[in-house]
Protein backbone atom coordinates (compact mmCIF):
# COMPACT_ATOMS: atom_id res chain seq x y z
CA UNK A 1 0.00 0.00 0.00
CA UNK A 2 1.22 3.56 -1.11
CA UNK A 3 1.15 6.84 1.48
CA UNK A 4 -1.86 8.19 -1.34
CA UNK A 5 -4.11 5.56 -0.27
CA UNK A 6 -6.15 5.06 3.01
CA UNK A 7 -5.35 1.47 4.43
CA UNK A 8 -9.06 1.06 3.35
CA UNK A 9 -7.54 1.02 -0.39
CA UNK A 10 -9.70 4.18 -0.80
CA UNK A 11 -7.65 7.84 -2.56
CA UNK A 12 -6.96 9.82 1.00
CA UNK A 13 -9.48 12.53 1.16
CA UNK A 14 -8.48 15.71 -0.31
CA UNK A 15 -9.18 19.24 1.58
CA UNK A 16 -11.48 21.57 -0.13
CA UNK A 17 -9.98 24.48 -1.89
CA UNK A 18 -10.68 27.65 -1.19
CA UNK A 19 -9.75 29.38 -4.17
CA UNK A 20 -12.56 26.54 -6.05
CA UNK A 21 -15.37 27.27 -3.51
CA UNK A 22 -14.97 31.06 -3.89
CA UNK A 23 -17.93 32.64 -5.82
CA UNK A 24 -16.19 36.04 -6.77
CA UNK A 25 -14.55 34.58 -9.44
CA UNK A 26 -17.69 33.53 -11.29
CA UNK A 27 -18.44 37.39 -11.12
CA UNK A 28 -16.00 39.53 -13.36
CA UNK A 29 -15.13 42.84 -13.62
CA UNK A 30 -17.95 44.02 -15.62
CA UNK A 31 -20.75 42.00 -13.63
CA UNK A 32 -19.50 43.63 -10.40
CA UNK A 33 -19.49 46.57 -11.89
CA UNK A 34 -23.70 46.32 -12.75
CA UNK A 35 -24.19 44.99 -9.57
CA UNK A 36 -22.95 48.14 -7.90
CA UNK A 37 -24.93 49.86 -10.01
CA UNK A 38 -27.76 48.12 -9.21
CA UNK A 39 -27.32 48.41 -5.32
CA UNK A 40 -26.95 52.07 -5.72
CA UNK A 41 -30.02 52.17 -7.79
CA UNK A 42 -32.27 49.84 -5.03
CA UNK A 43 -30.69 51.54 -1.63
CA UNK A 44 -28.80 54.59 -2.18
CA UNK A 45 -27.44 56.53 0.18
CA UNK A 46 -29.76 58.64 2.04
CA UNK A 47 -29.92 60.24 6.18
CA UNK A 48 -26.89 59.27 6.73
CA UNK A 49 -27.08 55.56 5.79
CA UNK A 50 -24.52 54.33 3.38
CA UNK A 51 -25.44 52.99 0.12
CA UNK A 52 -25.87 49.60 -0.89
CA UNK A 53 -22.86 49.70 -3.20
CA UNK A 54 -20.33 51.34 -0.52
CA UNK A 55 -21.37 48.19 1.83
CA UNK A 56 -21.15 45.53 -1.26
CA UNK A 57 -17.82 44.36 -0.57
CA UNK A 58 -16.25 41.57 -1.42
CA UNK A 59 -16.36 40.23 2.29
CA UNK A 60 -20.03 41.10 2.51
CA UNK A 61 -20.49 39.29 -0.94
CA UNK A 62 -18.73 36.29 0.03
CA UNK A 63 -20.64 36.21 3.33
CA UNK A 64 -24.21 35.93 1.81
CA UNK A 65 -23.06 33.45 -0.80
CA UNK A 66 -21.65 30.96 1.64
CA UNK A 67 -25.07 31.66 3.82
CA UNK A 68 -26.83 30.96 0.51
CA UNK A 69 -25.02 29.19 -2.20
CA UNK A 70 -27.92 28.38 -4.19
CA UNK A 71 -28.11 31.90 -5.28
CA UNK A 72 -25.05 32.11 -6.78
CA UNK A 73 -25.84 31.11 -10.50
CA UNK A 74 -29.18 33.07 -10.61
CA UNK A 75 -26.64 36.08 -9.35
CA UNK A 76 -24.59 35.64 -12.31
CA UNK A 77 -27.50 35.17 -14.36
CA UNK A 78 -28.87 38.27 -13.68
CA UNK A 79 -25.60 40.59 -14.10
CA UNK A 80 -24.96 39.28 -17.69
CA UNK A 81 -23.68 41.00 -19.98
CA UNK A 82 -26.31 40.35 -22.83
CA UNK A 83 -29.03 41.85 -20.58
CA UNK A 84 -27.26 45.61 -21.03
CA UNK A 85 -25.99 48.59 -19.24
CA UNK A 86 -29.15 50.64 -18.89
CA UNK A 87 -29.71 49.59 -15.00
CA UNK A 88 -33.24 50.37 -14.91
CA UNK A 89 -34.31 48.21 -18.14
CA UNK A 90 -32.08 45.14 -16.77
CA UNK A 91 -34.53 44.97 -13.46
CA UNK A 92 -37.59 45.41 -15.64
CA UNK A 93 -36.56 42.66 -18.17
CA UNK A 94 -35.63 40.76 -15.24
CA UNK A 95 -39.01 41.11 -13.55
CA UNK A 96 -40.90 40.14 -17.06
CA UNK A 97 -38.92 37.14 -18.31
CA UNK A 98 -36.72 36.23 -15.11
CA UNK A 99 -38.25 37.04 -11.61
CA UNK A 100 -36.56 34.38 -9.82
CA UNK A 101 -33.13 36.06 -11.10
CA UNK A 102 -34.25 39.18 -9.72
CA UNK A 103 -35.15 37.72 -6.86
CA UNK A 104 -31.77 36.21 -6.22
CA UNK A 105 -30.11 39.46 -7.06
CA UNK A 106 -32.24 41.60 -4.64
CA UNK A 107 -31.82 39.18 -1.79
CA UNK A 108 -27.89 39.53 -2.25
CA UNK A 109 -27.95 43.03 -1.82
CA UNK A 110 -30.49 43.48 0.95
CA UNK A 111 -28.84 40.34 2.68
CA UNK A 112 -25.45 41.90 2.27
CA UNK A 113 -26.68 45.73 3.20
CA UNK A 114 -29.06 44.18 6.29
CA UNK A 115 -25.96 41.37 7.93
CA UNK A 116 -23.08 44.59 7.70
CA UNK A 117 -22.31 45.68 11.26
CA UNK A 118 -22.06 49.06 10.21
CA UNK A 119 -25.67 49.04 8.60
CA UNK A 120 -27.22 47.46 11.79
CA UNK A 121 -25.43 49.31 14.21
CA UNK A 122 -26.94 52.55 12.19
CA UNK A 123 -30.80 51.28 12.37
CA UNK A 124 -30.04 49.72 15.97
CA UNK A 125 -30.55 46.45 15.50
CA UNK A 126 -28.57 44.48 17.67
CA UNK A 127 -29.56 40.77 15.47
CA UNK A 128 -31.68 38.48 16.77
CA UNK A 129 -32.92 38.50 20.37
CA UNK A 130 -34.86 35.86 22.49
CA UNK A 131 -37.87 37.33 23.46
CA UNK A 132 -40.76 35.32 25.41
CA UNK A 133 -44.11 35.34 23.82
CA UNK A 134 -46.99 34.30 26.16
CA UNK A 135 -49.61 32.95 23.99
CA UNK A 136 -52.18 33.50 26.73
CA UNK A 137 -51.75 37.43 26.60
CA UNK A 138 -53.15 39.25 24.36
CA UNK A 139 -50.62 41.85 22.93
CA UNK A 140 -51.38 46.04 23.46
CA UNK A 141 -51.30 46.28 19.29
CA UNK A 142 -53.83 43.98 18.58
CA UNK A 143 -55.76 46.23 20.63
CA UNK A 144 -55.36 48.94 19.13
CA UNK A 145 -55.62 47.77 16.07
CA UNK A 146 -52.66 48.28 14.57
CA UNK A 147 -52.32 45.05 12.08
CA UNK A 148 -56.07 45.84 10.93
CA UNK A 149 -54.63 47.30 8.03
CA UNK A 150 -51.98 45.15 6.86
CA UNK A 151 -54.26 42.10 7.16
CA UNK A 152 -57.44 43.90 5.21
CA UNK A 153 -54.71 44.84 2.63
CA UNK A 154 -54.19 41.26 2.48
CA UNK A 155 -51.51 39.31 1.41
CA UNK A 156 -48.59 41.04 0.07
CA UNK A 157 -45.97 38.86 -1.64
CA UNK A 158 -44.99 37.60 -5.26
CA UNK A 159 -44.31 34.07 -6.07
CA UNK A 160 -40.74 34.07 -7.68
CA UNK A 161 -41.81 31.37 -10.19
CA UNK A 162 -44.13 33.57 -11.70
CA UNK A 163 -43.48 36.95 -10.45
CA UNK A 164 -47.28 37.65 -9.82
CA UNK A 165 -48.79 38.84 -6.86
CA UNK A 166 -50.26 36.48 -4.29
CA UNK A 167 -54.31 36.05 -4.44
CA UNK A 168 -55.99 34.60 -1.14
CA UNK A 169 -59.35 34.54 -1.19
CA UNK A 170 -61.25 34.67 1.88
CA UNK A 171 -58.43 35.86 4.06
CA UNK A 172 -59.32 37.68 7.50
CA UNK A 173 -59.56 41.23 7.19
CA UNK A 174 -58.74 42.17 11.09
CA UNK A 175 -57.03 40.15 13.84
CA UNK A 176 -60.75 38.91 15.76
CA UNK A 177 -61.60 36.99 12.51
CA UNK A 178 -58.22 35.30 12.34
CA UNK A 179 -57.95 34.63 16.05
CA UNK A 180 -61.16 33.20 16.63
CA UNK A 181 -62.33 31.76 13.04
CA UNK A 182 -61.58 27.95 14.34
CA UNK A 183 -64.45 28.33 16.24
CA UNK A 184 -66.47 28.57 12.51
CA UNK A 185 -64.39 25.72 11.46
CA UNK A 186 -61.52 27.45 9.63
CA UNK A 187 -57.86 26.24 10.66
CA UNK A 188 -56.99 29.87 11.21
CA UNK A 189 -56.34 31.32 14.47
CA UNK A 190 -58.25 29.61 17.57
CA UNK A 191 -59.26 28.96 20.77
CA UNK A 192 -56.11 30.17 22.97
CA UNK A 193 -57.14 28.00 26.14
CA UNK A 194 -58.34 30.61 27.96
CA UNK A 195 -62.22 30.85 29.50
CA UNK A 196 -63.46 34.28 27.29
CA UNK A 197 -63.30 32.29 23.73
Amino acid sequence: MTTSESSAGAPPAVAADPVASDPLPALDQPARARLAAIAELLIPAAHGMPSAAEILTDDRLRFVLAARPDLAAPLAASLRAELGDDTTARLERLGREEPAELGALQLVIVAAYYTDPGVRELIGYPGQLAIEVKAWQYPPYLEEGLIDAVLARGPVWRDPATGRRAVAGGAPRVYDERAWAASAGSAEGGHLGDDDS
